[in-house]
């Protein structure tokens, strides 16, 4: 199914996380609503999509529901959306009751991740190859010196702060609706992703934007710092 303007692919953004790395930030609220620069995560990662023309969303929720269906009611009013409270659980079963009562693609989002990807090139990439699923990656770099030493402990090279062969997963799924099958015939998302690669089914759009994940306060920290590098 190829994509088309008028019919965009709904988002799926997982929100269900208890954010326990985060404490005390989030012992009253979801690790969504936790904020950089007095905006909540998820109002970033909205904000991106809408930019995109992006008008269909599925929150799927679970720790502190109530607090993003709050959030959601008093500050996206006019938006297109639904809540889905999977409770205490898995992302399997979180994506599971996400698209049970949806009949198109869709693209999957982390609750947690920041981005500045341009969602064009993305579907436009997808769209070279629609019979696979795309995952968008990052580059790691590991923030140290690395060094390559001999048998003697003589050092043979070095190098500051390397990028690394292998690269992340942030997210950014875009799922066609032939594949939402997969999510009942296996036992976890990442059984799912094993199971594409697996049949070489799973593409990867490389992103070497900006990307910020937050799962701790050090990476809360550099959020706040470099957040406006993302949104002006």
């Amino acid at each position: 199914m190829m994509y088309k303007s008028n019919n965009k692919p709904t988002v799926i953004i997982l929100c269900g996380g208890k954010g326990l790395r985060l404490r005390p930030l989030t012992k009253d609220i979801p690790k969504p609503l936790v904020q950089i620069n007095d905006k909540p995560i998820l109002d970033y990662i909205l904000n991106q999509f809408i930019k995109y023309k992006f008008d269909k969303f599925i929150i799927a929720t679970g720790y502190k529901s109530t607090k993003i269906e709050e959030f959601m009611g008093n500050n996206f009013t006019s938006l297109d959306y639904d809540i889905v409270n999977s409770g205490d659980s898995d992302i399997i079963t979180r994506i599971r009751d996400s698209i049970k009562d949806i009949d198109n693609d869709f693209i999957l989002s982390y609750g947690d991740t920041i981005s500045n990807i341009d969602l064009t090139k993305l579907i436009k990439y997808h769209n070279e190859d629609p019979e696979s699923v795309t995952v968008t990656s990052f580059p790691i770099t590991i923030p140290f010196g690395v060094m390559e030493v001999t048998t003697d402990n003589y050092v043979k090279s070095f190098t500051e702060k390397p990028v690394l062969d292998s690269v992340m997963n942030i997210g950014y799924f875009f799922f066609t609706k032939k594949y939402h099958h997969l999510f009942f015939n296996h036992n976890s998302f990442v059984d799912v992703l094993s199971y594409l690669a697996k049949n070489k089914k799973l593409k990867c759009y490389k992103h070497s934007g900006i990307h910020i994940t937050i799962n701790t306060i050090a990476e809360l920290e550099y959020a706040n710092k470099d957040i406006k590098k993302i949104y002006n």
